[in-house]
């Protein structure tokens, strides 16, 4: 019984760690070690200073474009695959509030638990963000219909430290040492983990 006790255990838990595919709201908060990179989308043609200009070009008051990447800033490397930014708050500049629900931010993967839209990182070729690399760009575009002047996004950042996975393995190897589970069952709860995150 106290076997299967820490089977279970041990699977809730590399289950929670580990579950980028549908468990956004689970991966662990980045944002701090991971920074993101804003920058306007070059494809866009948005002039400096949020007005309007005799060629009718409009800045922060028009629909937006940012090109975002993260910046690994840990001394551990990220799960590439589990990187998702979320777009936590976008503040108008005038009344300094909240105005996202006003927005529509175009192309996202999905919603946070809390309503807020989140973007998948690109993992690139690499399994994992190595510690001081960027990840590849995801582009943001947000529809601003009632043309508020708006400052740049606040982003989260969300993801799995590979040490995770490390603790993980350890966990296996207790577990196997005291006799609650065998080489076996630790390699298979390993796979299952792994064909999780996939």
């Amino acid at each position: 019984m106290e076997r299967f006790f820490y089977i279970v255990i041990t699977t809730i838990l590399a289950m929670t760690i580990y579950s980028p595919g549908g468990a956004e709201d689970q991966l662990s908060d980045l944002t701090g070690g991971v920074i993101p990179l804003v920058s306007f989308d070059p494809a866009d043609a948005l002039s400096p200073g949020g007005e309007l200009y005799a060629s009718g070009e409009l800045t922060t008051r028009s629909d937006l474009r940012y090109s975002i990447r993260v910046k690994n800033q840990t001394g551990d490397p990220i799960l590439a695959s589990s990187l998702i930014i979320v777009v936590d708050k976008i503040v108008e500049v005038a009344r300094g509030r909240d105005v996202i629900n006003q927005l529509e931010v175009i192309g996202h993967d999905g919603y946070t638990e809390e309503g807020k839209p989140f973007f998948r990182i690109p993992p690139g070729s690499s399994t994992e963000l190595a510690p001081f690399a960027e990840s590849h760009p995801v582009l943001v575009q947000i529809r601003n219909p009632d043309l508020l002047r708006l400052s740049t996004p606040i982003l989260r950042v969300r993801g799995v430290r590979v040490d995770a996975i490390k603790q993980i393995e350890e966990l296996g190897r207790v577990l196997i040492q005291k006799g609650l589970l065998s080489p076996e069952e630790a390699a298979d709860l390993l796979k299952s983990t792994a064909s999780a995150n996939q």
